[in-house]
């Protein structure tokens, strides 16, 4: 524990003439520098940490998603595919295949987010469409374990396209065969039931790699081209077809874990790394109970002023990082939740949870979280996770609890 004076003027000289060279900079930003108190800073250190597989994830109706294949030494391979209704556009309550009408051509489009792992590469990706066996239901839940059979009769695309950096759209002209999904009447949800939906994936016969979608976007959707003839009058036309935004989708990943730490585990404890994986991969968990208790039967009336949980990261870790790390806490009942600090966003300077170059560190803010636990003097635990699990495949590698570089809140008080 380090005694500190803070006044308005001050507080930035008190500070860093009391923590250690390492810690000094660690949470001066955060702190009000307005407030006038004597306050004390200090350590704590996580008692347990260890990797947990999450195998329930929930994939279905996001606003963006991911496609693709990827693989590497320490988290083994994934794939990504997607499972989307076509749906007729909104406030449209029928649909008629007119006799007179044409379809000259079929294009399912997604506008494009982000290339991994290089994301300023280029790609050779090969798309596969089918139609599903069985319609996907608006009104279930569907998880990353989720699949649904496809009609291996149909193929409405099987080709590779370049994918670049700069691209913003991927655009798939399917085969005619998707024209007699078309040709029907009806209504709004039964278009849905007849049409069923199509299973969207990349195969392993282009190149390996992923691809985040953006399904809030308009132009992500189906469109069919067409022309009709009424006497000698031929007019052209277009059909925008929702999938995305406005229809029931989800993402269902496949890892494979062979030859690696994680063959075989659901959990994998974290003396020395700590692995956050996304695409329904695995979790941190942490435990300062220990730290908590005795601080709390040392401080009973502490005031929490400014406390950051701060996550090394290990030497190994892609240089690709991920854009946000979530703190979630746990009740004594085992059940995750959002943290104050993360939800509350009027708190100075805010959450944070991104990675720090200067100090190669994640850090979160989880003041107002702290004088919580403080008040029960007991930590049920904590949870980290990846904001874009969903849909973007960064990962990254943390220094375990029994390094010299290990997890810690940093926290200034006063009593």
């Amino acid at each position: 524990m380090k005694y500190l004076r803070f006044f308005s003027f001050l507080f930035v000289a008190a500070l860093l003439g009391a923590c250690t060279d390492e810690e000094s900079a660690l949470g001066i930003d955060l702190v009000d520098s307005t407030t006038q108190y004597t306050g004390y800073s200090d350590t704590l250190y996580a008692d347990q940490a260890w990797t947990q597989f999450e195998d329930s994830l929930l994939t279905s109706n996001y606003s963006f998603g991911i496609l693709g294949n990827y693989s590497d030494p320490v988290f083994g391979s994934v794939s990504a595919t997607l499972y989307t209704q076509i749906a007729l556009p909104t406030n449209t309550t029928s649909y008629a295949f007119d006799s007179a009408m044409t379809i000259d051509s079929v294009v399912l489009s997604f506008y494009k987010n982000q290339l991994f792992p290089d994301t300023a590469g280029a790609y050779a990706f090969h798309f596969e469409v089918k139609q599903l066996a069985q319609p996907l239901l608006s009104d279930t839940s569907y998880y990353a374990f989720d699949e649904l059979p496809v009609d291996e009769s149909t193929l409405f695309y099987d080709a590779t396209v370049n994918v670049a950096y700069s691209d913003t759209m991927i655009s798939l002209v399917l085969d005619s065969s998707v024209n007699s999904m078309l040709r029907l009447s009806a209504s709004a949800e039964d278009f849905i039931a007849a049409t069923k939906g199509l299973r969207v994936r990349i195969t392993t016969a282009g190149d390996p790699g992923m691809v985040s979608l953006d399904f809030s976007s308009a132009y992500t959707c189906m469109r069919a081209y067409f022309h009709y003839t009424y006497g000698e009058t031929t007019t052209n036309g277009t059909y925008s077809f929702l999938m995305g935004a406005g229809t029931s989708h989800f993402i269902h990943f496949e890892h494979n874990y062979s030859g690696t730490l994680f063959a075989g585990a659901d959990s994998l404890g974290g003396g020395q790394r700590l692995y956050l994986e996304p695409l329904g991969g695995h979790n941190v968990r942490l435990s300062f109970d220990k730290a908590i208790r005795a601080f709390h039967a040392a401080h009973p009336l502490a005031a929490i002023h400014h406390a950051e949980l701060v996550m090394p990261v290990a030497p190994e870790a892609p240089t690709l990082k991920p854009d946000q790390i979530l703190l979630l806490g746990l009740s004594e009942s085992g059940n995750e939740y959002y943290i104050d600090d993360l939800l509350n966003t009027s708190t100075l300077r805010g959450y944070d949870g991104t990675f720090h170059d200067d100090g190669n560190y994640f850090r979160m803010r989880m003041s107002q979280h702290l004088q919580g636990l403080l008040r029960k003097g007991a930590d049920p635990g904590l949870v980290l996770m990846l904001n874009s699990r969903r849909h973007a495949a960064q990962r990254t590698v943390l220094m375990g609890n029994a390094t010299t570089e290990k997890p810690k809140i940093i926290l200034v008080y006063s009593e």
